[in-house]
């Protein structure tokens, strides 16, 4: 597998989007969670948030729309931590700390040949969101990255635009070894920044005492003509 971006990508000024696969020897939903007192210590609530986030959005055609780093925030201290399991956690906490929405998807086996690609949405492309039966279109423009063959067709893990939300068909399952975790990082941020969410990643879980293998996918070239 190799992660692809498109000219358009790095038009929005993504330049430094990483991705890793993490396999585990035990199902990843399976260990029970941190405590809201070992997963808040990770993160400084008042922390600002790179204002890359909204730059992004706001290129895409919604200024409006409230990253998702900011809105967890907001979402916790007014609920309060809910724990979904020590994986899941550790992407909450890097969210919460570094403003990014951090995606974590179903990883295709190994070796499969296909890769993850990274573009703006032609309008053809559809999705059915998490947690829900129903398929949506994701409009021309907005970002879109999934899974590809060809370097062209998507089958789409996640999409940002008016909407954030992941694929339900890659959501992980109570038998998911192996998961992608994706980092977009921000316009204005160096890769610094996509590193140290990975970090974070890795940080939470070991503390947790969840071993699994963080595994960097490498970059490759966009064929236009493929």
């Amino acid at each position: 597998m190799f992660v692809r971006t498109t000219p358009h990508i790095h038009a929005l000024g993504l330049h430094h989007p990483r991705v890793w696969r993490l396999t585990a020897g035990r199902p990843l939903l399976s260990a029970e969670g941190l405590t809201a007192t070992e997963a808040l210590s990770h993160h400084d609530p008042d922390r600002p948030f790179p204002d890359g986030y909204r730059k992004l959005l706001a290129e895409l055609g919604h200024p409006s729309v409230v990253p998702a780093g900011e809105r967890l925030r907001e979402l916790v201290t007014a609920r309060g931590w809910r724990s979904h399991g020590t994986v899941v956690d550790a992407v909450t906490v890097a969210t919460l700390r570094h403003g990014g929405g951090v995606g974590l998807h179903k990883a295709p086996p190994a070796g499969d040949g296909q890769d993850l690609l990274l573009t703006r949405a032609t309008g053809d492309e559809r999705i059915v969101p998490a947690f829900s039966s129903k398929s949506r279109p994701i409009p021309a423009g907005d970002l879109v990255y999934g899974l590809t063959r060809d370097g062209r067709a998507v089958d789409p893990l996640a999409w940002l635009g008016k909407r954030d939300c992941d694929a339900a068909a890659h959501q992980l399952a109570a038998d998911t070894h192996e998961a992608l975790l994706v980092v977009l990082g921000c316009p204005g941020e160096n890769a610094g920044h996509s590193e140290e969410i990975g970090a974070t990643v890795a940080e939470v879980l070991a503390s947790a005492q969840f071993d699994l293998i963080m595994t960097p996918v490498p970059h490759g070239a966009f064929d236009a003509d493929s």
